[in-house]
């Protein structure tokens, strides 16, 4: 598990988003619902079973889109700050630019296999 956090939260640093503005349905705040890996998907409800299972706190799992292009978002509790273009489909970090679905008011970055969905609060 801890490798799925950490190459999920590698990703994530690699996404760095260019700015976008203007009024996009993506703009807001999400929360993990689900994260795969190889093919394996965990709910968020899931992931707080097990962590529990181990008697330990959950961490924040949260993603935010602002008006301006800019974001945040954090990763087992580790943030990373992101630009990101609703036009693209793009979010960046640290140079790293990665393709992003909008839909449902769900944000899916990554691959099928290999994604994390976001569910808009």
């Amino acid at each position: 598990m801890k490798k799925v956090f950490l190459v999920l939260f590698v990703l994530m640093l690699a996404v760095c988003l260019t700015s976008c503005g203007g009024d996009a349905e993506e703009i807001g705040s999400y929360e993990l619902e689900s994260m795969s890996e190889a093919g394996e998907t965990m709910s968020m409800k899931e992931l707080k079973d097990m962590y529990a299972e181990y008697g330990m706190p959950v961490p924040e799992f949260s993603l935010v889109l602002n008006k301006d292009g800019t974001g945040k978002m954090t990763i087992s509790g580790e943030s990373a700050n992101i630009k990101w273009d609703a036009k693209a489909k793009t979010m960046t970090a640290d140079g790293e630019t990665i393709k992003y679905t909008f839909k449902d008011n769900k944000i899916t970055i990554g691959e099928k296999n290999d994604a994390m969905v976001f569910v808009k609060k």
